[in-house]
Order: structure tokens, then sequence, then C-alpha cells
């Protein structure tokens, strides 16, 4: 077996047993129960004989969560807290003088005068390890609030079900892996947070642009936001670090919106500019090359309103090709705070396509009763209009009855209060909606039926007192007679 298991590191344990001589058979139900409750695979690499990197981050923010003075290493104190916390029981002084040796005579740098460091803490861990005695990581992991993939286990993330700064004050990439060393990986260097948020010109990333990126992740997956706050280093109650809103529906009841975060789905056909307004809205430079975007995108920023109230805006970009899609699900303009329709003013065929888009979204929202607050916006307005434009804009306006277009140039860098406009709009969801010709007919309808039905009630009502008035003058004349 020996060579076998040389070859395939995976394999923990071999034993040798026999069921007739009763040789060695607890042993094998307990080393199957050990490799179930404390698995070698999440923790060790067998080949290199070093702790995984998820392990190592892991650890890493143990040690910081333990470091209380946050002097980089962990005094006799905190190494008996540590213990306590973990195993109930504390160290003596010889105990922790024993350790702290082993340590150094392997490590030099493991300690240093103010206590065991956190290259020796993970070399203690590695050492516990290849004695063996993965049940002392594990423990700690696991006090920790880490399950067997070495994440944080799910019940401590209570979401509703329902659903060192630069200079220039931003964080480099390299502060923000630093940031986020502790979680099992970076969460922002993945689609769709990647390239969502404005950046410096030597990459950085403002204040602006992250608290952006956590209020996008929270928007997409609260239980990550909340996964990686506690990562990081929160130690407040997780329940309190989120604020849930009331439904949109009771928002335009209500005729306001309280939010902080809107989302804005941007719709438009191909090469009307939707790709350049999100790439403005994230201060990067026009370009005339031109790339159709074929999945989903988001541009994240905070955006100033009067008076210095500050709003989060997320604009997520629909490719043309995938809104059939989108509307085929009856809940999908559900997480839509308004809707912006983006089309090429010079182009005739752009202005048609964005209107049947519009239209479609329109009566989306009426069939599915998550109606949006709807603005259209006239792109590349350095270019000359197609002939007719003035007239079909404002007939469509009219006939839906919303604002008329807004003309912006992302080439000029002229927008025209653009995202300050969509806010507005956003905070009163009651206005800006689009009614269809269909919309208005059914609820022409609606109010016919209503009508008919208060007369109905009213000639009810009408009979059953007239009723109870035959009665009383009845009663009284038999009484008379």
């Amino acid at each position: 077996m020996s060579p076998i298991m040389q070859q395939f590191r995976e394999i923990e344990t071999c034993i040798e047993c026999s069921a007739v001589n009763q040789i060695q058979v607890p042993e094998v139900f307990y080393y199957a129960q050990k490799a179930v409750l404390h698995p070698t695979a999440p923790l060790f690499d067998q080949e290199t004989e070093t702790l995984k990197p998820r392990c190592v981050r892991a650890l890493k923010r143990i040690f910081i969560l333990c470091d209380h003075d946050r002097d980089g290493a962990l005094s006799d104190a905190e190494l008996n807290d540590f213990q306590v916390k973990c195993f109930n029981a504390p160290l003596q002084p010889s105990e922790i003088m024993g350790v702290k040796r082993v340590v150094q005579e392997k490590l030099p740098e493991g300690v240093n005068s103010r206590g065991l460091t956190l290259t020796g803490f993970l070399f203690l861990h590695a050492l516990f390890i290849e004695k063996g005695r993965l049940e002392t990581t594990w423990t700690v992991l696991r006090k920790f609030g880490y399950d067997n993939d070495i994440k944080l286990r799910d019940d401590l993330l209570p979401v509703p079900q329902k659903r060192a700064p630069d200079q220039d004050g931003a964080l480099r990439p390299v502060e923000l892996d630093d940031l986020f060393s502790t979680a099992p990986e970076s969460p922002w260097n993945e689609a769709p947070y990647k390239d969502a948020a404005g950046k410096t010109a030597l990459d950085g990333l403002s204040f602006d642009g992250f608290l952006s990126q956590w209020a996008l992740m929270t928007l997409l997956d609260p239980a990550r936001t909340l996964s990686n706050l506690i990562y990081i280093g929160y130690v407040g109650d997780p329940a309190s670090a989120l604020r849930i809103t009331r439904r949109r529906r009771l928002d335009r009841k209500k005729l306001q919106s309280e939010r902080n975060v809107y989302q804005c789905f941007v719709f438009g056909p191909k090469n009307a500019g939707k790709s350049a307004l999100l790439n403005s809205f994230l201060g990067r430079p026009f370009s005339e090359n031109y790339s159709p975007t074929t999945s989903e995108r988001f541009a994240v920023n905070i955006v100033d309103q009067p008076g210095g109230v500050k709003k989060t805006l997320v604009l997520r970009e629909i490719p043309e090709d995938e809104v059939k899609g989108l509307l085929s699900k009856k809940e999908s303009l559900a997480a839509c705070d308004i809707a912006l329709f983006v089309h090429d003013s010079s182009d005739e065929a752009s202005w048609r396509r964005a209107t049947e888009l519009l239209v479609d979204v329109a009566s989306h929202g009426e069939d599915s009763g998550f109606e949006v607050p709807c603005l259209i916006v006239a792109a590349k307005d350095d270019l000359d209009p197609y002939p007719m434009a003035i007239q079909d804009s404002t007939r469509v306006s009219q006939d839906l009855g919303i604002e008329a277009p807004i003309p912006v140039s992302m080439k000029l860098g002229d927008f025209n209060s653009i995202f300050r406009r969509i806010i507005s709009a956003a905070e009163h969801p009651h206005l800006s909606i689009p009614e269809t010709e269909a919309g208005r007919n059914r609820k022409h309808y609606h109010q016919l039926v209503n009508r008919s039905l208060m007369f109905v009630s009213v000639g009810a009502a009408v009979a059953i007192v007239g009723l109870a008035a035959y009665r009383v003058y009845a009663a009284r004349r038999n009484a008379s007679n």
C-alpha cells in the first residue's frame, strides 16, 4: 500500500484489520470518522506539504481577531484567551513558554518580543496537521464559524429569505487584496463587480467607488456582503448591517421612495450608446471604437443630489438580444427602480427599435403589475438628428405620457444632468410611468365595470331602504287600525 499512498496523496490513512480475529476493527471506524470530521484535503496540500491558501486566509483572519492590541503578535494573555475560546481550557504559563519554544526552535521569526507572530501561528497549525492532529485546527476554524469548505456557515449570515488608503484617497489593488486577504477570495476580482466601479488613473478605487461596490454586492447578493464583512473583521450584529426597504409597489402608493440605492435598467438597440453612457458614468474617457455588449454589465457610482444628498445609482445594461428572455419572467422588473431607453438620435431605425423596446417593457409592467418609471435618452447629440426626429419624439412622448427624450453626447461630455434626472425620476416612482394603448383600454374597461358595480350596489341599497320604509309604514297602519 505504501507505493499507492505515495502516488495518491489524497489517501489519508491505510490500516490493516481483521473482523475474524478482531484486529484493529475499532480503529477502522475511528479513522473513517476522523476523515469526515477532520479532513486533510481542505487544509493541507500533501504534494507541497504546505497549508492551502484558503486555510491560510482563514487562520490569518482568526489571528487578527485575537490580536486585540493590533501589535502583530499574540501576547501570552492573548494566547490564553484564544485557548479558552477554542478549547474551554486555559494554558499554564509553562505551557505557553513550551509552545513558543517549539516554534522558535524551528522558525526563529515565528516569535518576537511581543509574542507569537502570524508566521509562527501558521507554522504551529501546519505542525499540528503534519503530526496528525487535524482536530486541533478544525476545532479552531469551527469555533470561528467556518464550515468544511472553510467558508463562514450560513447560519451566521441572517439574510432575509425574501429575498490603508493612499494619499490620493484611493485603495490600490494590492491594498484591496490585503483587505480581503482573510476572505476565501477577493469578491471583486470577477464579474459583475470587476469593472463596475470607477478607478483612478493609477487603477485605485476611490472611497465613493468602494462604497458603490459594497452597495452593488448588497443589491445582487446580500449574503455575500455579510460574509465578506465578517471575513474582514466586522464584529457587530450581522442583522443590523443591512436595512430592508419597503416594496417598490408600496413606494408608488406613497408617491415617493426613500431608498439610498437605485437600480436602473438600460435598454436600447445595438450601437445606440449604452456602453458609452455606462463608461461616462464611471468617469472613463469616450472611445470611438465600437464593441458590442454580449452579456449584462453593471456600472455603479454615487450621485450628488441637490442639498448635499448622496444616492447610489446602479446602471444595469441589458443587451438587445437578452431583452426577450428577461421579459419572459413575470418578476423580471421587480428589482428595477427606473428604466432607461437609449437610441442613436441620428438614426431613425435606432429610434424605432428603442420605442419598440419601450412599449415591450411598459406592456410587461402593466401585465405583471411591476410598472416602472421610464426615461428616453437621445444619445450622440453631437450628430445631426434624422429628419423627423422632433415630430416622432413628441408624438411618442405624448402618446405614452412620459417626458421628452433627453439629449446627451458622451463624446462632447454633455451629460445634461442625466444621472441626477434618473435619480429624481426614481425618487418619484408614481410619475414617468408609460401607459400603452392596451393599458389604457384595460383601465377604461375596469372603470366601466367598477361603475356598473357601483350602480348595481346603489340600486340594491335603495331597494333595501325602500323595503324597510314600506315595512315601517305597514306596521304603523296596522297599529292605527
